[in-house]
């Protein structure tokens, strides 16, 4: 089950135009054994954006020493990025899209069964542009 907190802006007195949504996640009690194999997490990471249905338009990443990974998606959408901590089973991940009709829990689901997640948290934010009155 995916939860999510969700940020916004709700004053009155102001118009708020939504142009994307990033959401913050939080995915713990991991395979460690898992996390330390960087090119699976290349690989399972890969295979849930793209079973999401992004559009992937370029990709990078950072092995870290003596572990931990950083990988990233520039999709047309925006991007999704991957931080592991291997030694604590633990993965930061980060998607910002501006398709609102974007199934995310779906996404984030994908994402913690592949990485034998326990827990995910997520935090969303609405990004945009604050017209006040």
């Amino acid at each position: 089950m995916v939860s999510y907190d969700v940020i916004t802006s709700n004053s009155p007195k102001s118009l708020f135009l939504k142009l994307g949504e990033h959401f913050i996640c939080e995915l713990s009690g991991c395979n460690i054994a898992l996390l330390e194999n960087t090119e699976r997490v290349k690989e399972l990471f890969g295979q849930a954006v793209r079973s999401s249905q992004l559009s992937v338009v370029g990709e990078g990443g950072f092995e870290f020493s003596p572990h931990g990974y950083t990988g990233y998606f520039l999709l047309a959408e925006s991007h999704a990025s991957i931080h592991t901590w291997p030694e604590h089973g633990y993965c930061a991940i980060d998607l910002f899209t501006c398709n609102l009709h974007l199934d995310t829990a779906r996404f984030f689901s994908t994402l913690k069964n592949l990485f034998e997640g326990e827990q995910v948290l997520v935090q969303k934010i609405e990004r945009g542009i604050q017209y006040v009155n």
